[in-house]
């Protein structure tokens, strides 16, 4: 049997799940040009899976049709679920960045480091280089934006909505109170 190129582009993205693969390396790896990758991703042909093209990452989808399948099987797996400090860490880099380590410790007044390491894991955040500065800055991936459903970064929420939300929360809490006594 034959390995086509396509046939190695999808073992390559399959294998990285929600990460993707950066165009990059699929050319380097594969090899292939970036017109030879475009057209291969434009004739990709599979009844349940479709590759898509995400800035300059491609990965591996499920169509609709098995989703639902697809989303029951994660569903049975245990939570994964972050840390509070971890979810902390985040939302500063969320709404900085890209941030330097040094300024997320400043806010939060104790080392960053362990939550980075785990949203590093998770592909949640990644290292950025900013030019002619040392420091090591972060910045939230494709994957964050996906997880937590978002388009774009900013479609996150702003200070004023959160704000607005936790006093609905406080209300709505209160009157629960009530109906217990």
């Amino acid at each position: 049997m034959d390995l086509k190129k396509i046939d190695i582009i999808e073992a390559m993205l399959y294998l990285a799940g929600d990460i993707g693969v950066k165009e990059s390396l699929l050319i380097k790896h594969v090899p292939i040009t970036t017109k030879e990758l475009e057209e291969e991703v434009n004739n990709y042909n599979k009844p349940h899976f479709m590759i898509l093209k995400y800035d300059d990452i491609y990965y591996l989808k499920t169509t609709p049709l098995v989703e639902d399948y697809v989303v029951k099987l994660l569903e049975e797996r245990p939570k994964n679920k972050l840390s509070n400090q971890a979810l902390e860490v985040l939302s500063i880099i969320a709404y900085n960045q890209p941030v330097a380590r040094g300024v997320i410790e400043d806010l939060r007044g104790v080392s960053p480091d362990g939550p980075i390491n785990t949203l590093l894991n998770k592909s949640l955040i990644e290292r950025v280089a900013i030019k002619n500065d040392r420091r090591t800055f972060y910045k939230t991936t494709q994957t964050f934006l996906e997880v937590f459903g978002l388009e774009t970064i900013n479609d996150l929420p702003s200070a004023d909505e959160i704000e607005e939300d936790e006093h609905i929360e406080l209300f709505f809490s209160n009157l629960k109170g009530e109906d217990n006594e």
